[in-house]
């Protein structure tokens, strides 16, 4: 099996020793109740995608698990789109957002097109994101990006360095947001959540039809259910894995930040391993709702819908 391999630069925000057990603070962040169906993976969680990091049909597979999905090269773009889902779909309303962006050696959280110097690109800083996630309810962001310790130091909190000399910080021809004046990072209710150990995350990209046909057919339903087609594969990164797993492994911190970059990566047979992990997951998921009785699927579904 070959997959096409990204990957994202993390850097040490606490010893490993210190950071928060990952399934611990996630059983805060992530909406805690085990899904009963393959739909319902995401629910209350939405996912931004820097699309350079993304394949094709990429936000219909997160769809038809249950998240919100927003892919663009302009965080204004991607902003307006999630206050637009936040209103259409109040009963789906997003508490957690998952960033699977470029951290830009820690100068930036970055969507891009390409590396084209002209490529739709653009960037914001991560207090400017509390700012706007705050108005629209958002009590958690996740980080899984480029030299994401790095992102939180006082320096660029709130306002970002737009000539910061790094060959990675390209010209952002969507713009910089930067937090307004006013705001104030200690009082904001948005906990951003960074990895608590160093090393290079890496995104595999699998196929729908690696997955078993009883969970192919639930993606597929669970897709034209949202009004979309069927997607047909996906990106999808270690960390993401471990959070849908609960992988006791995975470690995470909030409010901290450093100054040095890593080098470290994980070996590609471990990635392979966590994405066996996850396809094995979903089959599960998806046999388990095939075996419950239609009678107390239809019970459930009232419960599920008032969460």
């Amino acid at each position: 099996m070959r997959r096409f391999v990204l990957a994202l630069t993390f850097v040490l925000t606490l010893p490993i020793s210190a950071a928060t057990n990952g399934v611990t603070l996630l059983s805060r962040a992530w909406p805690p109740a085990p899904a009963t169906t393959v739909s319902e993976l995401g629910r209350g969680v939405g996912v931004v995608f820097s699309p350079d990091l993304s394949v094709e049909g990429n936000c219909r597979f997160y769809q038809s698990l249950g998240f919100a999905c927003f892919e663009d090269g302009d965080w204004h773009q991607v902003l307006d789109e999630l206050h637009r889902y936040n209103v259409l779909y109040p009963e789906r309303r997003i508490g957690t957002l998952v960033l699977e962006t470029h951290g830009t050696n820690g100068n930036g959280l970055k969507l891009q097109r390409s590396y084209a110097p002209d490529a739709d690109r653009s960037y914001i800083a991560v207090g400017a994101l509390q700012e706007r996630l705050e108005a629209e309810g958002i009590s958690y962001v996740i980080i899984s990006a480029c030299n994401s310790g790095r992102l939180l130091r006082p320096e660029i909190y709130t306002t970002l360095n737009p000539n910061p000399g790094d060959k990675l910080f390209l010209p952002p021809t969507r713009g910089i947001i930067d937090a307004s004046p006013q705001f104030d990072p200690l009082r904001s209710r948005v906990t951003v959540i960074t990895p608590g150990e160093s090393h290079i995350e890496t995104t595999l990209v699998g196929s729908v039809a690696e997955l078993k046909p009883a969970t192919r057919r639930a993606i597929a339903a669970a897709a034209r259910s949202r009004s979309i087609e069927p997607p047909k594969q996906f990106a999808i990164s270690d960390m993401m894995v471990q959070m849908l797993l609960r992988d006791p492994r995975l470690a995470l911190t909030t409010n901290r930040y450093v100054e040095v970059l890593s080098k470290e990566i994980q070996p590609v047979d471990e990635s392979e391993r966590l994405f066996t992990k996850f396809v094995k997951h979903l089959n599960t998921v998806a046999a388990k709702r095939k075996a419950t009785p239609k009678s107390l699927r239809a019970a459930a579904r009232p419960a599920r819908r008032t969460r």
